[in-house]
């Protein structure tokens, strides 16, 4: 075998290996330093599949995603309505639904007072769904900001049908990832 044909072994050879390494890793197999990021400190690793290490690990980071969407989402709501309805814009505001909703997840988190609370304010205890019915529903205190009503709930619908996969441990493929993110800088250019 001449040098050429050892060169281009070799480099075949490489192309062959990355690609084994890059389906270890999609199968959950950490095979990089520095690439195996724990999602948890406080768990051994060893206690669970790799898989499963894996897959919280991808999916961590769109929790992240959600975690700051819906965040801001209250926080425009809170500022928008008691901007323009006062500080007693949850009454005034708010569908009675979504209040009764609301009371009944206080209602039950105060029978565990020992665990700490998810919020102090009622908006922290609002269903994501239901953000998107405060904003149409007080749609001339939003309508400034968005295009339309549709915008909001076509958006809002894409985005709990995921974020319920992802707060009940499951897994999204790669196109539903890509479709949150665009959502999301679809927001981020709308509001601001």
């Amino acid at each position: 075998m001449n040098h050429t044909d050892q060169l281009k072994k070799f480099i075949f050879d490489g192309l062959l290996l990355q690609d084994s390494f890059e389906r270890l890793e999609q199968e959950g197999i950490s095979v990089r330093a520095g690439r195996h990021e724990i999602p948890v400190e406080r768990i051994d690793e060893t206690d669970f599949s790799p898989r499963i290490i894996h897959d919280a690990n991808r999916m961590s980071s769109i929790y992240i995603v959600f975690y700051c969407l819906e965040n801001s989402v209250r926080d425009l709501i809170v500022d928008r309505l008691s901007e323009r309805q006062g500080v007693d814009w949850w009454q005034v505001c708010v569908p009675s639904k979504i209040k009764d909703s609301v009371e009944k997840l206080k209602e039950q988190e105060e029978k565990n007072r020992y665990h700490t609370q998810r919020s102090t304010a009622s908006i922290g205890y609002t269903m994501f769904g239901n953000l998107a019915q405060i904003i149409t529903n007080r749609w001339d205190d939003f309508s400034d900001l968005f295009p339309t009503q549709a915008w909001i709930s076509s958006r809002f619908t894409d985005l709990e049908m995921s974020r319920n996969i992802i707060m009940h441990t499951g897994v999204l493929p790669e196109i539903e990832i890509e479709r949150i993110e665009s959502i999301c800088r679809d927001w981020i250019r709308q509001v601001g």
